[in-house]
């Protein structure tokens, strides 16, 4: 028995379902529900309620079909169709964020009350979904088998080292923060590199993928679909952020970092804050670069946020430059990208050699992986199982040794302190007096620092990326959990970090636990809890800030 694709008909099932079989049926459609989520490959999660069916990551043309027994002998079959995924919603690593679609069950033999609770579940957020994700563990996104998630747990580590630095890091202070490889766990102008990495990774590898397929027409539309929702992806979420600073400045909880943005009425208070967004917002601005303290564009009410302009300028040159190599062959597009690298390093224009890198390495990444450009086929089915699965490719010994090294070698640069101007405890001068002198000349002082910040984070990307063993520790569910908040932990740290634990934390500290070590420890792990949770739940707001793009594009895009 076939049906038409949509929801599923049950007036077809015989024999009829009495009465006293409803807890039954019910049951069963319970279990195949929960069959079906498991069976899903789930992406990025939403913070959606766990209870309702996630069905929009399916890849193209799966149409399986699920039997409903009546609880008789004769048993009719009858497919539960899902719907089908659309290749084109992987427009990028950074945006997969759909809105999981609730499958339509049959209502006719449900009560009035039933079939409006059945009709209003989607709209109305059950108590689970108020929670903090770490909570409900289930909502925490998959690794699956995309290729690239293992960049999404490093964007939130960087993030999390972000924090970390921004709260307990002391300028030109002599401590144990200073100890190699412990260095870069403070270093957050290492983790802002690694976000340019990141990012190009990420927004060169759906475009990559589509030159080698030669598919201008969707390449066309990737690259429409970027340039159209990216202003609104970076800034739409930086102003709700901004907007979260105003309310917190006014209830005397956060007044800035260095500069106190508290005014004394709310008049004022919004006379400032609309003068510092508006600015901030302004993608033109001459100021934007990606050196610290060299007038880069930011804002005093949530100065971490410098890096936006930065990137989205970044991200501007990315889809130019992919547009530009479109029709080149894949040597000439490689060595093309080694000279904008080392042109960008010329022109002390790192931001755009790091997008270029990781742009490099998605490329390197496809020749050596040809399996990425098969389109999905409509012969893939649920039930087929990991050992149907073409197997990877096992490396040599030498190159897990030289992965592990690089690995290493691209940490210690990124632990790179106080901009280069300072030596690691243990190894003395080692290695910072010397690598210095490999700067050029004509670099200005300020910018010195960047120089080696790029290559560090070149290297632990690509030796993550195909030193498959690396990437363990970023499967782990805390790791895809800080991936999933990592925005959120980028924007939030500040007014809830640093705000709270200087105002309210540490005098509360010194005048009841004094300055000992257990009494840091426990005002870390407090305000380490706020930050979290604050993030947590401005994750929500960022991911309706990329639904909204990804409505408004829908409904002003034309089809050709």
């Amino acid at each position: 028995m076939s049906l038409p694709a949509g929801p599923v008909e049950t007036t077809a099932m015989t024999p009829m379902i009495e009465p006293d079989e409803q807890d039954s049926y019910s049951d069963q459609i319970s279990s195949l529900e929960d069959e079906l989520d498991e069976k899903l490959d789930p992406g990025i999660h939403d913070s959606q309620d766990p209870d309702i069916i996630s069905t929009t990551t399916l890849i193209q043309g799966v149409d399986n079909t699920l039997s409903i027994s009546s609880g008789d002998d004769d048993t009719e079959t009858t497919p539960l169709v899902v719907q089908h995924f659309d290749y084109d919603e992987y427009e990028d690593e950074e945006e997969d964020l759909d809105v999981p679609q609730p499958i339509a069950l049959p209502t006719q033999d449900l009560s009035r009350w039933q079939r409006v609770k059945h009709t209003l579940r989607p709209y109305i957020p059950s108590w689970k979904s108020l929670l903090p994700t770490y909570i409900i563990t289930s909502r925490i996104s998959s690794a699956g088998d995309r290729p690239t998630a293992y960049l999404d747990a490093l964007r939130g580590y960087a993030a999390f080292v972000v924090y970390i630095s921004h709260l307990w890091y002391i300028f030109m202070q002599d401590t144990w923060r200073r100890y190699p490889f412990v260095s870069t766990l403070f270093s957050g102008v290492g983790s802002v590199s690694l976000f340019y990495i990141i990012s190009g990774y990420a927004l060169g590898h759906g475009l990559l993928l589509e030159m080698h397929r030669m598919d201008h027409a969707r390449m066309l539309h990737r690259l429409a679909s970027l340039s159209f929702r990216r202003y609104l992806r970076l800034y739409g979420s930086c102003v709700a952020a901004f907007i979260i600073a105003f309310f917190l400045v006014r209830l005397r909880i956060y007044n800035g970092v260095d500069i106190k943005i508290h005014q004394d009425s709310i008049l004022a208070q919004l006379r400032h804050w609309f003068t510092d967004v508006f600015r901030f917002c302004n993608p033109f601005a001459p100021g934007i670069n990606d050196i610290v303290f060299n007038g880069s564009i930011g804002s005093d009410y949530l100065p971490q946020l410098w890096t936006i302009p930065v990137e989205f300028r970044g991200s501007l040159f990315l889809f130019f430059f992919c547009t530009a190599i479109l029709r080149l062959t894949t040597r000439t597009r490689m060595i093309l990208m080694w000279v904008v690298m080392i042109v960008s390093y010329c022109w002390q224009a790192v931001y755009i050699a790091e997008f270029t890198a990781g742009l490099f390495i998605a490329q390197l990444s496809i020749c050596r992986n040809p399996q990425r450009l098969l389109l999905p086929t409509t012969t893939t089915t649920m039930t087929e199982s990991s050992s149907e699965r073409p197997a990877r490719k096992k490396q040599s010994w030498p190159a897990k040794i030289l992965h592990f090294f690089l690995f290493i070698i691209g940490f210690i640069l990124l632990g790179e302190v106080d901009f280069g101007r300072a030596d690691l405890r243990l190894w003395g001068p080692f290695p910072w007096r010397y690598l210095n002198k490999v700067i050029p000349f004509w670099w200005i002082d300020k910018a010195e620092y960047l120089f080696w910040l790029g290559i560090g984070g070149f290297m632990l990307v690509y030796a993550l990326e195909f030193g498959s063993g690396l990437q363990k520790p970023l499967k782990w569910t805390v790791s895809r959990y800080l991936g999933d908040i990592s925005f959120g932990l980028y924007a939030m740290h500040l007014p809830f970090g640093r705000g709270i634990k200087e105002l309210y934390l540490d005098p509360w500290r010194e005048s009841h636990l004094g300055d000992s070590y257990w009494a840091h420890a426990f005002v870390t792990i407090v305000i380490t809890f706020i930050v979290i949770t604050a993030a947590d739940y401005f994750t929500r707001i960022d991911r309706f800030v990329i639904r909204s793009g990804k409505r408004l594009q829908g409904r002003m895009f034309t089809k050709w």
